[in-house]
């Protein structure tokens, strides 16, 4: 098969590199389209996925329309020079556009309640959309649910194999506390209240006498947290997670990373999401508060409760098996998509047809 991949965040590189990892071993032909965010050309350089780069963004309203014009744009050149037989996507409304005007099925897969086009998109774009069980619009028609969350896509214990914790622990330390920022500037933050500098340092402060405190943030930080940032390669940062004592920050994909982990994670965002609902109300893997000062003064206070029990470490590795025996590998669950709705189109009799 021909299958087309539309890559806009780190997280969808961590998310489907297993997957794609799969196919190639099966002599399916992928092309990658990546947006230039964050870290994600370094992570696909790592993991030796090639790709096609569509560039960065912009925040201003301008800007985004620019990008949007261009991203459907270079997807519509792919598509017409490729000619996929599938697309397959982390809720990428332009990837949904351009593969609806080109007849081609595309498989997208969305945890996020507030993506703001992700209705109107599953209504007029129709793709095979499938989110987790968790997931708070139920309603939406033709929506598939699915026993897993993303990050078990790559943390599930059948997939993820630790790589550098001696390495991480001597640098980091035995005993840290790893804190997440964001840069806030995606849509589904717009309008949202969020946790300001003054606090940050006041997280820095306050748990330090803890342990030691490491930053992992999307957007630059005043000089006298720079000595806080972790300097580590970006494919590594699961083992970063891994070995820390706690994780709190606005991050809800590290939040629920930590959570696949054992770790015990913080979520201070105004967001709410189904999915960390699940693992804070059904596990206790996630704790999460308000990201006005009432939420922030209670997240700090939890974070020190956390920190000062013996039996933390223990309780949210019980909290996680309990997880893992009623979720499954999403990387299998994709698999097994990928191979259904290929079957339904008459890709994969059609293959056969052609090795014969």
């Amino acid at each position: 098969m021909k299958i087309l991949f539309d890559i806009g965040h780190p997280a969808d590189v961590h998310y489907f590199k297993n997957l794609i990892f799969h196919l190639r071993e099966r002599e399916n032909q992928i092309i990658v389209l990546a947006r230039d965010k964050d870290v994600t050309l370094e992570l696909l350089n790592a993991y030796q996925i090639s790709y096609i780069n569509k560039g960065k963004g912009g925040v201003a309203y301008i800007d985004r329309l620019k990008y949007i014009q261009k991203s459907c744009r270079l997807i519509d050149k792919t598509i017409r020079e490729f000619s996929p037989e599938l697309c397959i996507s982390h809720a990428s409304p332009y990837l949904a556009v351009v593969a609806r005007y080109h007849k081609i099925r595309h498989i997208m897969f969305n945890d996020t309640e507030r993506a703001i086009l992700f209705k109107r998109v599953v209504k007029y774009c129709k793709p095979d959309v499938y989110s987790p069980e968790a997931f708070l619009q139920k309603k939406i028609k033709g929506l598939n649910l699915l026993p897993s969350y993303k990050e078990l896509a790559y943390l599930h214990p059948d997939v993820y194999r630790p790589q550098k914790s001696d390495h991480i622990l001597e640098k980091l330390g035995d005993h840290y506390i790893l804190l997440r920022f964001v840069a806030n500037k995606a849509t589904h933050d717009i309008y949202t209240t969020q946790m300001n500098m003054a606090y940050k340092k006041e997280l820095v402060d306050t748990l330090s006498r803890y342990g030691n405190v490491w930053i992992s943030s999307e957007s630059q930080l005043p000089d006298d947290l720079n000595q806080y940032i972790v300097e580590t390669d970006p494919s590594y940062i699961h083992d970063v997670i891994n070995n820390a004592s706690l994780l709190v920050g606005d991050s809800a994909t590290m939040s629920s990373e930590a959570a696949m982990l054992g770790v015990p994670s913080i979520f201070i965002n105004q967001n709410r999401l189904g999915y960390i609902n699940e693992l804070e109300q059904n596990y206790g893997l996630v704790q999460q508060f308000m990201s006005d000062e009432a939420g922030c003064k209670k997240a700090l206070e939890t974070a020190i409760a956390i920190l000062e029990d013996e039996n933390s470490e223990k309780k949210f590795l019980q909290r996680r098996d309990k997880m893992l025996s009623e979720k499954e590998n999403m990387t299998d669950l994709m698999i097994s998509i990928v191979e259904k709705t290929a079957t339904e189109a008459g890709l994969i009799q059609k293959q056969t047809e052609t090795a014969s």
